[in-house]
């Protein structure tokens, strides 16, 4: 299956605890990369996994979270929160606010993150389909 993460840390992930970053829709995907990466994204090869999985996750909803869990850098809670959810192993996947588009508009939308040490992960999640996908970045 071609689902990675890297060694690094995110919002919702301290150094060493891997957690892979989804979105509910590959254009949320895509506005999460561009917005935090900027237009060195140009610069790399990605691509997009599309996966199933076999229960709907639980939300996290902002109702749930400190009120500065969307500032930027992110604060060390979000971490907290991420590592705490992942050591549980409850479930393979959670389902979490984004930073970028308000909820409270697009209550469909939604980033998604993935356990990929959860002892069912081979279970819960059937890999679709992969494909490569490139930016271009025109200058104003």
């Amino acid at each position: 299956m071609p689902l990675g993460y890297g060694p690094g840390s995110g919002r919702w992930n301290p150094f060493g605890i891997p957690v892979i970053y989804a979105c509910s829709h590959s254009a949320l995907n895509f506005l999460e990369l561009l917005s935090i990466k900027g237009p060195v994204v140009s610069l790399t090869a990605w691509s997009l996994v599309e996966f199933e999985l076999a229960e709907d996750p639980p939300f996290l909803g902002v109702e749930d979270l400190p009120l500065d869990w969307s500032l930027r850098p992110h604060p060390k809670i979000t971490q907290t929160i991420g590592a705490f959810w992942t050591k549980q192993q409850e479930h393979v996947a959670l389902k979490v606010p984004s930073c970028r588009i308000p909820l409270i508009n697009y209550p469909q939308e939604h980033n998604l993150l993935v356990n990929p040490l959860h002892p069912d992960f081979s279970n819960k999640i059937k890999f679709i389909q992969e494909t490569n996908v490139s930016f271009s970045i025109n200058p104003l």
